[in-house]
């Protein structure tokens, strides 16, 4: 990578939701770090420091013009994407007072996962088990990756998806237990 092409920025006004995304995540992360007793504050601010990251390599992605500082961003950006859905399951689970699932061995299951998609991420240009192509689109407001997702990148969404519906399940049902439990009379 030419990391003289890093030091240049294409400007888009599409930047500063994503960087007000990237503040208020990291502002929520830190609060709830300062209330670790609170059951789910240490995974809800990891969630929250996961989607900052997430979020603050994508406004870097869209401001990189060319394509390799865009393919650098989108990989560093990959690290929060992939710890999202393991850090929201992993706050449901606390939250929804089942914590105790949350044991060494069960969060190192978590993480297999992730991890090799990070590995598959950073060696792409290897195998394409990610991205299988890759190219810029200039023809918008502003240069745009453009991706044909290779199967590693399904089987990712589809463990994310399993986690985040998963997690949405305990929520919904706690907040179901929670009407159940109150009468309104």
């Amino acid at each position: 990578m030419d990391w003289s092409t890093m030091m240049y920025w294409q400007f888009t006004p599409y930047v500063f939701p994503v960087i007000l995304a990237v503040a208020i995540s990291a502002a929520l992360a830190i609060f709830a770090l300062r209330r670790r007793p609170t059951p789910g504050a240490t995974s809800f601010s990891l969630l929250m420091f996961a989607v900052a990251e997430w979020a603050l390599g994508y406004a870097l992605e869209l401001v990189s013009p060319g394509l390799p500082a865009k393919l650098f961003w989108d990989n560093v950006s990959w690290l929060g994407a992939v710890v999202t859905p393991a850090a929201w399951f992993a706050f449901t689970l606390a939250y929804t007072d089942r914590g105790r699932w949350l044991t060494r061995r069960n969060v190192a299951i978590l993480t297999i996962e992730p991890l090799i998609i990070l590995l598959l991420v950073w060696t792409n240009p290897l195998h394409g088990l990610v991205n299988s192509h890759v190219a810029l689109n200039t023809k918008g407001p502003f240069s745009a990756l453009v991706f044909t997702y290779g199967a590693a990148f399904w089987v990712d969404i589809a463990y994310s998806y399993l986690l985040l519906l998963s997690g949405a399940f305990f929520i919904v049902s706690l907040i179901h237990s929670f009407i159940r439990s109150t009468s309104l009379y």
